[in-house]
């Protein structure tokens, strides 16, 4: 169960959501920091269960079915695009959606909204006037807290992925290393000190925010940058495309397989093999030596099993035969 959902009331209301639509989509919006991607002919969705709504969200609906009809409501509010698998759900973000969390310059966090005329200034408590306190609460006092603007970076703070703790070491995350999942806005704060481009239209800066978040999650140091980093990095986006290539960079870092961990997850290796880990990341899987022995083996005894059964039925067509002669 999902222990904290941040609700943006001004957008809810704005985009006439209801309270149970502002609370789901409140959940949707975080769903991409920690579901899995799935690529499909139309693009990049996300994969959501009706079972994961009603598991996660139980104030809001104990049933499947209900919580798909609101998916679809979101739908025809225009902030979210469905699609679906055989057997799950998909979802992803449209333009619209993106304003639930960014202010009106494009940068996140919803802003204070302005302060209304002839509102009185907050009274504050002094020595000098020691007998106003606990009088009346006025306007901006707790009942109409001042700090508005509390609408959080993340929907979630539970499910969000916070790459940096306090010490600047980079935190644990539960899911995929999703530094940035759309084209406008980082997921996360880039620290100051990541080496390489700080443009963020850069061909190469996503691809090589998520490599890097994800090296220094990894190996607590920084990889190097410099010119052969950045030539790699733009075969990489030019092989795989620019919506899915920094995704495989960020999985590339899950391989434990022994020649590349030999090579601390060099980019050579990655650029190399980019279309057999583009295959591991669309399919979930990590292959290693040991996986690939256990998939041989696997494929071994089915090629046996099959050629017995070949054998075993041409032995009772033969005998079939035998009889009618």
């Amino acid at each position: 169960m999902q222990y904290t959902v941040t609700i943006n009331q001004v957008k809810a209301l704005e985009w006439g959501l209801n309270s149970q639509q502002a609370l789901l989509f409140a959940f949707v919006y975080g769903c991409p920091s920690w579901t899995k991607p799935i690529k499909t002919d139309d693009g990049i969705f996300f994969a959501l269960s009706k079972a994961k709504i009603t598991e996660e969200l139980p104030l809001l609906t104990d049933k499947p079915d209900t919580a798909y009809r609101m998916l679809k409501a979101l739908e025809e509010a225009g902030l979210i695009e469905l699609s679906s698998t055989s057997n799950i759900t998909l979802f992803r973000l449209t333009e619209k959606a993106v304003e639930w969390n960014q202010k009106l310059d494009g940068s996140e966090k919803y802003p204070t909204p302005p302060k209304n005329k002839g509102r009185k200034k907050i009274r504050s408590t002094s020595d000098k006037s020691p007998s106003k306190v606990g009088k009346k609460s006025e306007q901006g006092s707790d009942k109409s807290p001042t700090n508005q603007d509390t609408n959080h970076q993340d929907i979630d703070q539970d499910t969000s992925q916070d790459l940096q703790d306090a010490t600047g070491k980079p935190a644990q995350s539960r899911g995929l290393v999703l530094v940035v999942d759309r084209t406008d806005v980082p997921r996360v704060e880039i620290p100051a000190d990541m080496p390489g481009p700080k443009d963020q239209t850069c061909k190469t800066f996503k691809v090589w925010a998520n490599y890097a978040m994800a090296y220094r999650k990894r190996y607590s140091a920084w990889p190097v940058w410099n010119a052969k980093v950045g030539g790699q990095l733009g075969q990489l986006v030019d092989r795989l495309g620019a919506d899915v290539a920094h995704h495989v960079a960020a999985h590339f870092l899950k391989t434990s397989d022994a020649a590349v961990l030999r090579k601390c997850h060099s980019l050579n290796e990655l650029l190399a093999n980019a279309e057999s880990y583009h295959t591991q990341w669309v399919t979930g899987q990590r292959i290693n030596g040991t996986t690939a022995r256990q998939m041989e083996r696997t494929e071994a005894n089915h090629s046996a099993a099959e050629q017995a059964a070949q054998m075993v039925l041409a032995k009772r067509q033969a005998g079939d035969r035998n009889e009618y002669l």
